[in-house]
């Protein structure tokens, strides 16, 4: 806002003055906010390394297992449990808010991958072919947990950015133009009553004078 285009009125300036204190207040409560949410994201960070190391680990079992069954069953061994193989993993996605951000997580309440998820026959199944579709149904949990980690660090990664952007604009563009505003209205009213007294004891003297002119 152009400072010349301002209010210059009492009414104004006690308008700017509760518009800082608030503005002032909103960017306390940002800040605060924000300083929350990067403790969060770093809690999210390391759970987020915790669950990926978790499912190279797994992953790298579930390669085991595979390698290990197709030494003893052959790939034979593998082509009929593959045709009866049908996995049904329940994912749901629910949203749950962190921090006042609302997010979307995968339900992990339910194990995937349980045996009565699959229609195969594990008696005509060899063993170690079940174990290797148990280590692979392991990864499945490990994957679900990983992109859970990893949907609330995007989630609340965006909302930080969000935060900054507003703290910024506050910081820079919002309460230095109040304070600006803020002041000029003050220094004009000021001004404004110094030259009404001037005017007020400049019409005194005169009226004294005329006064004095007349006796």
């Amino acid at each position: 806002m152009i400072l010349d285009q301002v209010s210059i009125t009492r009414s104004a300036l006690l308008a700017h003055k509760q518009q800082l204190e608030l503005t002032h207040q909103g960017y306390d409560l940002l800040d605060k906010k924000r300083l929350a949410l990067l403790q969060e994201i770093s809690s999210l960070q390391e759970q987020v390394v915790e669950r990926a190391v978790e499912l190279q680990n797994v992953s790298n079992q579930s390669r085991r297992s595979l390698a290990m069954a197709e030494a003893q069953s052959g790939i034979g061994g593998f082509r009929v449990p593959a045709l009866g193989f049908h996995a049904n993993p329940d994912i749901r996605v629910l949203e749950n808010k962190v921090m006042g951000v609302k997010i979307q997580r995968l339900d992990l309440s339910k194990q995937q991958g349980v045996e009565e998820d699959h229609d195969l026959g594990t008696a005509s199944v060899s063993p170690v072919v079940m174990d290797a579709v148990k280590s692979f149904d392991q990864s499945i949990d490990a994957i679900l947990r990983l992109a859970d980690s990893e949907l609330q660090l995007g989630a609340l990664m965006n909302e930080i950015a969000s935060t900054t952007r507003r703290i910024k604009a506050l910081e820079h563009i919002v309460i230095p133009r109040l304070e600006a505003e803020y002041h000029h209205i003050r220094m004009m009213l000021e001004e404004r009553e110094r030259a009404e007294h001037f005017s007020r004891k400049l019409a005194k003297k005169l009226s004294e004078r005329r006064e004095m002119n007349q006796a």
